[in-house]
């Protein structure tokens, strides 16, 4: 039987789990109540979204700099390169959120030991 390989959809499920986070009564995360393989499961989509987001930044600025002379010559106009900067700026911003939320909960579940076999199951919040 051939191996089926799934591509991973970091940003997708890191969306699908934010809203099972609890929230206090002042309305912001409640790490401490949130159970901890939920919060592994955060971690490791923010971190690989932001992974991705670091590579892809990276790969667009080495286009632009190899795209100088359609850049120069107008064929590129200055109005695509705006938007190009203002995506760049608002996806880095992304990554630095992602960065933030995971450090937050690999230090609430530093002393959490994902058992092997577990894995983190949104339609029932816990794991198996």
């Amino acid at each position: 039987m051939p191996f089926k390989a799934e591509a991973q959809r970091p940003m997708r499920n890191l969306l699908t789990r934010l809203p099972q986070l609890p929230l206090s009564a002042r309305m912001e995360i409640d790490f401490h109540a949130a159970a901890p393989s939920l919060l592994v499961a955060i971690a490791d989509d923010a971190e690989t979204t932001m992974n991705t987001i670091h590579q892809g930044v990276g790969a667009i600025g080495h286009l632009l700099a190899h795209s100088a002379v359609v850049i120069d010559d107008g064929t590129v106009g200055a109005d695509s390169l705006e938007s190009l900067g203002f995506l760049l700026a608002e996806i880095s911003d992304l990554a630095t959120s992602c960065m933030m939320l995971a450090s937050r909960c690999r230090r609430e579940t530093a002393d959490y030991q994902l058992d092997q076999d577990a894995t983190y199951r949104p339609a029932t919040g816990k794991s198996r």
